[in-house]
């Protein structure tokens, strides 16, 4: 399947619309003549209302998909490094490889084989060709690849891409056990985890939102509040209590708090208790949180 084709399921929705036909029959009358009787308008049934989650279910049901999500990349990324092993990182095989990879997830970007001094040597799919040759050595998280030779997750950043988006790389060893660079992984987070919550979510309702260790808005229901950050945005600025959790939640791994804010969709005030716990790779970690919301006081 075409990776266009991938992304348009990721990311699409699919709206089904019925229609119902009305008419009328006729039926002789006992003179003969013909009287009209209306056939029966079937009518479509009112469907439920999504089932509400509590937060602590939520929680636990949202940081699972997340997770599983972040591990299949993992694996798919860990598997085309072994396979590069043995090719010199560019050339037929190495695109092959770089190929399958780039086709893993509709999150996907692009994958690179990329070399021990950090230069992007061989890049699939072709539209993102012209990075190759270019020195990423500056980049913090090939620079923590370098040192270790482990895998690595950086946080999201400005890519040569010319996208923002974050990168997954593990170390490539040739048959001789000698470091030969890495294979790389862009994605971007919040088309992965819109996935995972739509997902794990349907039929259901919950409260729920991704944020990194930075403050940074991976996913949340409103999509106005991707992208932002938490300690710089106008909207959080006079509330002490959010920022305060905001500061928890970027040191403490899981926890709870509670916070003073507008209800979804309306000036009215409410209470919301948040519980959030942490999913990530190789160091690297995002918070998922759940979110309870009350009446104020």
């Amino acid at each position: 399947m075409e990776r266009t084709t991938l992304v348009l399921l990721g990311l699409g929705l699919l709206v089904i619309a019925a229609a119902i036909g009305a008419g009328c029959t006729n039926t002789p009358a006992p003179d003969g003549s013909a009287v009209g009787t209306p056939t029966t308008v079937q009518t479509q049934e009112t469907l439920p209302a999504p089932a509400t989650l509590v937060p602590a279910e939520a929680l636990e049901a949202v940081t699972k998909s997340a997770q599983a999500a972040l591990d299949r990349l993992d694996r798919d990324t860990a598997t085309a490094a072994q396979a590069l092993g043995p090719t010199d990182m560019a050339g037929d095989e190495a695109r092959r490889v770089l190929r399958n990879l780039a086709l893993a997830s509709p999150a996907v970007i692009d994958a690179t084989a990329v070399s021990k001094d950090a230069i992007m040597l061989t890049v699939e799919p072709a539209e993102y060709a012209s990075a190759e040759g270019a020195d990423i050595s500056a980049q913090e998280q090939m620079q923590r690849l370098s040192e270790t030779q482990k895998p690595v997750m950086s946080g999201v950043f400005a890519t040569v891409e010319g996208v923002n988006a974050t990168d997954l790389e593990h170390p490539v060893f040739a048959p001789s056990g000698a470091f030969n660079g890495s294979a790389s992984l862009l994605f971007t987070p919040t088309v992965l985890l819109t996935m995972a919550m739509q997902e794990t979510l349907a039929g259901r309702s919950a409260e729920v939102f991704v944020v990194d260790t930075d403050g940074l808005m991976l996913y949340d229901r409103d999509a106005a509040e991707v992208g932002t950050y938490v300690f710089s945005n106008p909207m959080y600025a006079d509330n002490p209590e959010l920022l305060a959790i905001a500061e928890r939640m970027r040191t403490e791994p899981e926890g709870t708090g509670s916070y003073t804010f507008a209800a979804e969709g309306s000036s009215a005030s409410v209470r919301k208790e948040v519980s959030w716990a942490s999913v990530g790779l190789h160091g690297t970690e995002w918070r998922v949180a759940a979110v309870n919301a009350t009446p104020a006081a």
